[in-house]
């Protein structure tokens, strides 16, 4: 496949609010916008949507990234998929830069052939998929409140945000399951705040519960206290910030270090590393939970036609960035009602540039051919 040229724009994005969680709080989205231009004209875009505190890359690494990917990615021309990730394999790292080229270059090749990601994984199961809401620290009865809030809106599940206070943390889950817990599905986010005691004594302690999963209860680097803990309790453990490569998630499915994984294509590199996470993991027996929850429209629509196409899914799914943004340089939007978001119309990601509002966003731009 032919690519005549690349644009990546550095973005900035204003948000509904401020979204805390126990690693950042942050209300203005730093991202990136990949454009790859084909010979004949044909567009695809990716998006690189990193989290301050969360994602492996920051946003100036992101840039440095793609400062060197795109340019050999055009001079190399890789002619279909696996050619692309042959040529990711010569390059250790940047995962988040790569799941953006990925994104784009998948976007382009699915709009020549007129076919979209669903049709390309192999056809979709279903056209639309429910979402999980998001709900950030705040007391036990503002959480509930915003809990009861998106159960009136059709929303199956919400997860709560902790901020690494055992007993407060204990107390806004018990809150909110006593609460909504008979309308609303509840999981539980700590990112990694707890040590391993604590950790057990949390899950221990809300094993009564109506709770779906208590999310990364250790470090990211504690392999071992993440079985240890999942070992521990009757709780459902759910493994995210370990899973850094695939190698990771071997490892975590191996070890039996966790009941349930997360997996999203910003931190795997890509839709097809994702994929193959999500065919080991089944393999394994070990159900997963996919989405950034700050991804932006193309970023959405990638990990909602991936989860459609497969399985191995626990839905409702986490990939609800483009909720949480106040407008976005895209003219297609997801539609979303009762909770629920439907698959873009259209080839690719279904999802268009408005080259028209992308200056009001644009803080930087480079142009590669």
């Amino acid at each position: 496949m032919n690519i005549k040229s690349a644009n990546v724009y550095r973005i900035e994005i204003p948000m509904h609010t401020s979204y805390r969680a126990a690693v950042h709080d942050f209300s203005t989205m730093d991202a990136f916008i990949i454009e790859l231009i084909s010979n004949c004209g044909t567009r695809g875009i990716g998006t690189v949507d990193p989290s301050p505190g969360y994602s492996r890359q920051t946003p100036p690494e992101i840039q440095n990234s793609l400062s060197e990917i795109v340019p050999t990615m055009i001079e190399q021309t890789p002619e279909n998929p696996n050619k692309l990730l042959q040529y990711f394999n010569t390059i250790d790292g940047h995962e988040n830069a790569k799941c953006g080229v990925e994104m784009a270059y998948l976007d382009l090749y699915c709009r020549k052939r007129e076919i979209n990601i669903q049709e390309f994984l192999g056809g979709a199961f279903r056209q639309s998929e429910s979402l999980n809401g998001w709900v950030g620290i705040e007391t036990p009865t503002n959480m509930v409140k915003k809990a009861e809030e998106y159960s009136k809106k059709g929303f199956k599940s919400v997860k709560l945000k902790l901020n690494g206070d055992s007993e407060q943390d204990i107390e806004r889950i018990r809150t909110t399951c006593r609460a909504v817990g008979d309308e609303i599905q509840i999981r539980a986010d700590v990112n990694g705040a707890y040590d391993v005691e604590t950790a057990i004594h949390v899950a221990q302690s809300l094993e009564d519960t109506s709770l779906e999963h208590l999310e990364q209860p250790v470090p990211l680097t504690d392999i071992e206290g993440l079985k240890q803990v999942t070992e521990a309790t009757k709780t459902t453990i759910m493994a995210d910030e370990c899973l850094l490569s695939l190698s990771d998630v071997w490892e975590v499915l191996s070890r039996n270090a966790a009941d349930r994984i997360k997996v999203k294509t910003l931190r795997l590199g890509g839709i097809l590393p994702t994929r193959r996470a999500l065919d080991t993991a089944e393999s394994a027996g070990v159900p997963c939970i996919v989405g950034h929850g700050f991804g932006l429209s193309p970023a959405m629509s990638a990990e909602l036609q991936l989860t459609t196409s497969h399985e191995n899914v626990v839905t409702p799914i986490e990939s609800v960035g483009a909720l949480k943004m106040q407008e976005e340089p895209f003219k297609s939007v997801i539609s979303v009602d009762n909770g629920s978001a439907t698959i873009p119309d259209g080839y690719g990601l279904g999802i268009q540039l408005d080259n028209s509002q992308l200056p009001k966003f644009t803080t930087a731009s480079d142009t590669y051919q």
